[in-house]
């Protein structure tokens, strides 16, 4: 299994849909958040994503089609 810690930042339409919760179902992969803070314009998320690399890529990818704009937090990959 690996982690990365990943900062998201969702557009104004975003917000409000369940896209996490896609991820998880879709992906099987786990999500740690870690801090967050939205509002009715923008949101913000740092967490930590968990899986196989290959569900992590393609979770990545996933967020990024939906407009989500996703970085390496730190930069770093941890495997378990």
């Amino acid at each position: 299994m690996e982690s990365i810690k990943l900062k998201l930042i969702y557009p104004e339409d975003k917000i409000k849909e369940p896209i996490l919760s896609r991820v998880c179902k879709n992906f099987d992969v786990e999500i740690n958040i870690r801090k967050a803070n939205v509002t009715e314009n923008i949101g913000w998320l740092e967490l930590e994503l968990t899986g196989n690399e290959d569900q992590i890529e393609q979770a990545i990818k996933f967020m990024e089609a939906q407009g989500i704009e996703v970085s390496p937090l730190e930069g770093q990959v941890f495997l378990e």
